[in-house]
């Protein structure tokens, strides 16, 4: 078991028994796991079962998204786990295996002083016809307008090291755009993202997914604009 990675799990509405499993699993791997309820409004039992099992629940009074979750987490990490180097952020909706979970984690470890660490799936036909689209779309975007090649712009299983928290904490957004500002902010970063192949799962179709597929993708481009030319205005101001 490690200590030096925190597991940050941003839930809403949780399945009542997929999250415990979850928890239990990742909880045979790793010392630290951070529970972020993003205002749930069913559910209840998934909470009450991992009470004492993770390192804290921090809650929203109400939904305000996956972005404001993951700073939540991020911020609680900073100030309580000062040894930790770094975290992985993942669903906790069954849709990163806890395997996989494990070797983003294992990747952070190799390298703690280096880039984001991404768990990138593969967009076969067997993927949600959505989702696959949305990927091809948002990546091939995404290249044209930062310069990175990133094979799974929309993962949520991300290794973070603990030397970028406070700058993720400074990245605007607060639902699943922030997910897209965040890789965009790459650029800057000391060393660019690594990948590490992971199984592609969706349950139930993808059913348990509360992404909104036209408000949030819509949000999303416009994330990746505004990221790319904010930072743009902001170089040209200091060469004036």
């Amino acid at each position: 078991m490690t200590g030096r990675v925190a597991i940050v799990l941003p839930v809403y509405n949780p399945d009542e028994t997929r999250l415990p499993a979850l928890v239990r699993r990742l909880r045979a791997d790793f010392a630290h796991i951070v529970v972020v309820d993003d205002g749930s409004t069913r559910g209840r039992a998934a909470f009450d079962a991992i009470y004492g099992t993770v390192d804290v629940v921090l809650s929203h009074r109400s939904n305000r998204g996956k972005g404001a979750a993951l700073k939540t987490a991020f911020a609680w990490v900073m100030e309580n786990l000062p040894k930790a180097i770094g975290v992985v952020t993942a669903d906790g909706d069954g849709q990163h295996a806890p395997e996989d979970v494990r070797r983003v984690a294992e990747e952070l470890e190799r390298s703690p002083d280096g880039g984001l660490v991404l768990g990138v799936r593969s967009f076969g036909s067997d993927v949600p016809f959505r989702s696959r689209l949305g990927n091809i779309w948002t990546r091939t975007l995404f290249r044209l307008l930062t310069g990175l090649a990133v094979s799974d712009t929309q993962t949520g299983l991300r290794g973070i090291p603990a030397s970028l928290l406070l700058r993720m904490l400074a990245i605007p957004g607060e639902r699943y755009e922030y997910e897209t500002r965040m890789l965009a902010d790459a650029r800057f970063h000391p060393a660019p993202p690594r990948e590490v192949p992971i199984k592609t799962i969706y349950l139930d179709g993808n059913s348990a997914s509360h992404y909104r597929p036209l408000t949030d993708t819509l949000l999303t481009q416009s994330a990746l604009w505004g990221s790319v030319f904010s930072h743009r205005r902001a170089a040209g101001a200091m060469e004036a």
